[in-house]
């Protein structure tokens, strides 16, 4: 049974019949459904809470919801001041941008299990943003007459808007900017762009990141004054001037910056894994160091007596609305795009993450929609963009939390901290803070540990890795990205270019074909008989490949004797003997099987196994072609199984069966060989 055989047997449906059957269906939808109803069930889907919380089980899931609040909340204190600084804004900016990203996300995100704030990554782009346009102001010390002077310049920034621009200007702008870049993704269903960003990508990129995070605490904790660079090797200058100003750390910030790593360290690696076997809930090393660092910092007047910097200015009170800088905007567009994407690609791979373990769904595009509304709405405040932090929801998860209502009670512990505790945390010193960030670097920092496994596995993830990582390490966050993303779009070419084409063998019983390069315990399934498989789709890129395969069959067999092992057994069953092949055309013969027989000695055969070639393009679609008129010039007949159906669509509108018979394609390799005058058993 050929392949026209089959759809003939099996009514395939035309192509064009499946496009109007689709839209009768879609048409009698609309006509079943009022449009107001449409309209109102689509602006309910905006809010999920809608559906979520009317069926909230309140004896089952309050409890659990109520703990993992305030487990959620107690490290959102100190993460949310200590991620600030890297945003190069004051520290109660990143307890703002957390509670209120944290609020909104309540009313529209799917995500049960996620932790919604400000983490080490977007952190640090949008400081990248801030010193871009606002560069920190430079100061200069001179000794005349034995005095010592300092002077303090004020560079200018990237752009000039007649006015002078405060750092919350910058970011609630870049906030409000990247929420409509993800609003518009959302609009053009472009979730599918995180799935360029592959494990291996994502990993290397988040190590790289690292690297500027730490580096970016050294002055801080060692309580020195060090020049902002950028560029190509920033990274190397700015460990160039550390080391060069160690001499003048203060001995008292170097001792609280030793005795919190070393606190957090143990804390973290040793004590809480005791404490996980009898509570899901750790202890809150973090809010106890910053605790204990802010009484000690008082107590001894660190600023004053010790030259110790601190948190300094916290106001009391919730902020007030205000319209974000629109004159600015214009100028971080390209800054919003790279921001949005990996705001959303933290939230949904941890989304999707949680879910799949918890079984319940994550909509990737409504989850885009929920990051744009909460980045737009919060940039009325004194915000910075958020995204979902990879701590504080592994801790969420691990608490037992049941639904989005935790936010309810990790918000309430950030407005009591905002609205009235917030002057207690002034005198708490900076170094305690990078303390905090550059212990939560140490997961990041262990992916290391990823690469001699993808060494293994394959050379191309592990090369992803690499430059992914490196060139974030050389370069900066956004241009880091920007590289590793370009590395895998040509990993893809790489591989689609150079597709791997096996000769298949079959077993005993001729109903498994497999590569005979991998198999060695298959037979060929005869002499004048070569099964080839292309393992790729097939398109510009690759159809040279293609074509050398089949082409050195050709001219490899152009003078092969004709074998005896190849004549059909009388026993095989006429429905592969009516259709016959001489001289490359195909035609019906009534004749007797000696006939049959004598055309099945004329030529070789070509079995190509199509089933890997998802789709073709218009350069693949010629290259069958002229397999096909090739094999006929040497003498070959070449044979087509297995297509795909979205294949079988393109040959069809393209014209290929005006040249080639549709007798030659087959609906498996099994009919094909049978056709070819292969006996069912050897």
């Amino acid at each position: 049974m050929n392949q026209a055989d089959f759809e003939t047997a099996y009514e395939r449906v035309p192509t064009e019949r499946r496009v109007n059957f689709i839209i009768e269906e879609t048409k009698n939808d609309e006509d079943s459904t009022s449009l107001s109803k449409k309209l109102l069930s689509r602006f309910l889907s905006f809010f999920p809470i809608l559906y979520w919380l009317p069926r909230y089980r309140l004896k089952q899931n309050l409890f659990s919801d109520f703990i993992s609040g305030l487990t959620v909340g107690i490290m959102t204190v100190p993460q949310g001041m200590a991620y600030a600084s890297l945003a190069k804004v004051p520290p109660v900016y990143g307890l703002y941008a957390s509670f209120f990203s944290a609020f909104f996300y309540l009313f529209f995100g799917t995500s049960r299990h996620i932790s919604i704030g400000v983490f080490a990554v977007c952190s640090l782009m949008v400081g990248s943003v801030r010193l871009r346009l606002i560069p920190e102001p430079i100061t200069t010390t001179s000794v005349e007459n034995g005095s010592i002077f300092e002077e303090t310049t004020y560079p200018p920034g990237a752009v000039d808007v007649g006015y002078e621009l405060t750092p919350m200007m910058v970011v609630s702008s870049l906030t409000f900017v990247v929420g409509v870049v993800q609003v518009l993704m959302a609009l053009c269903r472009l979730t599918f762009v995180t799935t360029y960003m592959t494990d291996q990508l994502v990993s290397g990129y988040t190590t790289g990141s690292a690297f500027h995070v730490l580096i970016a605490q050294f002055d801080k904790l060692f309580g020195v004054k060090i020049k902002h660079h950028e560029g190509v090797g920033m990274l190397f200058f700015m460990v160039r001037d550390v080391v060069l100003s160690i001499s003048n750390a203060p001995i008292m910030v170097l001792g609280l910056s030793t005795i919190g790593l070393i606190y957090l360290v143990i804390g973290k690696d040793y004590i809480n894994p005791v404490v996980k076997k009898y509570s899901p809930v750790p202890v809150p090393h973090e809010l106890i160091l910053v605790i204990a660092a802010t009484m000690f910092s008082r107590f001894v007047n660190a600023k004053e007596d010790y030259g110790v910097r601190i948190v300094d200015n916290i106001p009391q009170g919730m902020p007030s609305p205000v319209l974000p800088n629109f004159d600015i905007m214009k100028y971080m567009i390209m800054d919003a795009i790279p921001i949005a994407i990996i705001c959303y690609m933290f939230i949904i791979s941890m989304g999707k993450l949680f879910a799949k373990k918890h079984k319940y769904k994550v909509d990737d595009n409504q989850e885009l929609y929920a990051i744009g509304f909460t980045s737009i709405l919060s940039s009325f405040f004194p915000t910075y963009p958020a995204g979902a932090s990879l701590s504080r929801s592994s801790v969420c998860e691990a608490s037992g939390v049941k639904t989005q209502l935790y936010i309810v009670f990790s918000s309430s512990l950030l407005f009591i901290v905002i609205a009235w505790l917030g002057p207690l945390l002034e005198p708490l010193p900076m170094c305690i803070l990078a303390c905090i960030v550059t212990v939560s670097l140490k997961s990041l920092f262990m992916q290391f540990k990823e690469l001699p496994r993808l060494w293994k596995i394959s050379r191309i993830d592990f090369a992803i890795w690499v430059v992914a990582c490196a060139a974030t390490v050389i370069t900066d966050a956004t241009k880091g990205l920007a590289i590793a993303l370009v590395f895998v779009l040509f990993t893809v070419l790489i591989r689609e270019q150079w597709p791997k084409v096996y000769h298949l063998f079959a077993n005993t019983s001729r109903d498994i074909f497999k590569p005979a390069e991998i198999y060695q315990g298959l037979a060929p399934v005869g002499d004048r008989v070569t099964i080839l498989k292309f393992n790729s789709p097939l398109h510009f890129a690759n159809v040279s490949k293609f074509t050398s395969a089949v082409n050195e069959l050709f001219s490899d067999g152009r003078d092969e004797s004709v074998s005896p092992t190849t004549i059909s057994s009388e026993k095989q069953s006429d429905e592969y003997l009516t259709t016959t092949f001489l001289n490359g055309h195909s035609e019906k013969k009534r004749g007797s099987f000696d006939s049959v027989k004598e055309a099945l000695f004329k030529d070789k055969k070509l079995v190509l196994d199509c089933s890997a070639i998802s789709y073709v393009d218009t350069m693949g679609v010629d290259a069958l072609r002229e397999a096909y008129l090739d094999g006929e010039k040497a003498g070959t007949v070449v044979l087509f199984a297995d297509f795909t159906e979205p294949v079988l669509d393109t040959l069809e509108v393209s014209g290929f069966f005006s040249k080639v018979p549709k007798e030659c394609l087959f609906p498996s390799i099994r009919h094909a060989i049978l056709a070819a005058g292969v006996s069912e058993e050897p």
